[in-house]
């Protein structure tokens, strides 16, 4: 049995893409809860490699988010070098930060705060598609709960 027909049994809607199938984890669902939910059905949570699949999981995802404030992505800062990687061990250096000067963001992300580790995807209009990092329990995305990805 694939990936996609275990996950379609398990009443997951799949979205594919090239070589990767992608389903909500409906929170609410701390960064760590939807980590380690995605891992037990065999994925991770998402890895974007780059604008086109950005947009992508921006696009498929948004009208299934319980917030604007999106879905948790599998980016995380590092407690000891400070710098963000994948939970997946991927080297994409692709990043889509939400910009500074956008009306209702006065700072650009990611933001230096050592307690905002952990990535999502924003699905505000104004920052669509864009990325923010939070805290693990940040109210509005625990909510959405996380983007996960399988490979098929």
């Amino acid at each position: 049995m694939s990936i996609v027909d275990k996950l379609t049994g398990l009443g997951y809607k799949v979205f594919t893409r090239r070589r990767s199938a992608y389903v909500l984890l409906e929170g609410p669902l701390s960064w760590k809860r939807a980590r380690r939910q995605a891992r037990n059905l065999g994925g991770e949570l998402a890895t974007v490699n780059n604008r086109k699949e950005n947009r992508f999981l921006a696009r498929k995802f948004s009208p299934l988010a319980a917030d604007d404030c999106g879905l948790w992505i599998g980016l995380k800062r590092n407690n000891r070098t400070g710098n963000f990687s994948w939970s997946s061990g991927s080297r994409s250096k692709y990043r889509n930060w939400v910009q500074g000067g956008i009306p209702g963001y006065r700072n650009s992300e990611p933001s230096p705060e050592p307690d905002q580790k952990f990535v999502h995807i924003y699905f505000n209009p104004k920052a669509f598609g864009r990325w923010k990092n939070s805290d693990n329990t940040y109210h509005d995305v625990v909510l959405g709960g996380g983007i996960a990805e399988f490979r098929i």
